[in-house]
């Protein structure tokens, strides 16, 4: 409930429930944005790995080999995250929708000139009466799905290593897999900090050993792909 109407007082903003509908609803300027996020974060990553090569000259191919990879990294690990908070909260009801930073994305470009990578996108907003349990499953729901695209990626890659040779079509497919796995990995990883705004901060305050069940996943997950080499 507001008050009295007062001209200083910014006007009301009522969030109704969508109730429970099948399927995930996109606007198209939620499309729109998260389009703009995950291709300028791809276009980041790919300038941190062009930069060292630049001395040497870049062939086109090998650009637009990296830019695919990083596609593929930033696409799955960022976007299908993101999607995946957006599904589990309108699962519940809620009205979700992501919406892009555009300093974030910016930042992302002078990071990488500097050589390394770090962005903020954006975040997926939900409005609504938000339960504390449901607070928690949505904030989890992006971090498993990086979990299981990892899993995904990693036993590609294992399919994969026994055909590998130096720049064949097959190696290329299990560069990118294997560079899409460790970006989900790291991204699970990062967004498990318990401290707000990140994901890790709800899943810890909601339950404690799914919080610890996920941190275990990235841990094993991470350790079994680099005793195993897959990552470069």
């Amino acid at each position: 409930m507001r008050g009295p109407t007062s001209e200083y007082a910014a006007p009301p903003i009522y969030v109704t429930p969508e109730g429970r509908k099948p399927g995930i609803r996109f606007s198209g300027r939620e499309l729109f944005q998260l389009a703009v996020a995950v291709l300028a974060l791809s276009g980041a990553l790919t300038l941190l790995y062009v930069l060292p090569l630049l001395r040497g000259g870049l062939p086109v191919d090998l650009l637009a080999f990296l830019f695919v990879a990083s596609l593929v990294a930033v696409g799955t690990g960022v976007g299908l995250h993101e999607i995946a908070h957006k599904a589990v909260a309108q699962r519940y009801g809620h009205w979700a929708e992501f919406r892009y930073y555009p300093l974030g994305l910016l930042l992302a470009f002078v990071f990488a000139f500097m050589g390394f990578i770090y962005g903020a996108p954006g975040a997926t907003i939900v409005a609504g009466n938000v339960r504390p349990d449901e607070n928690g499953k949505i904030s989890a729901a992006g971090p498993a799905t990086n979990l299981v695209l990892a899993g995904g990626f990693l036993a590609l890659g294992l399919a994969l290593e026994g055909a590998v040779t130096t720049l064949n079509a097959v190696f290329l497919v299990y560069a990118i897999a294997t560079s899409a796995a460790f970006m989900n990995l790291i991204l699970a990883g990062f967004n498990m900090i318990p401290f707000l705004p990140f994901d890790g901060a709800k899943v810890w305050a909601w339950n404690k050993p799914a919080y610890l069940g996920i941190i275990a996943a990235v841990l094993g997950l991470f350790g079994f792909g680099v005793t195993r080499g897959l990552f470069l």
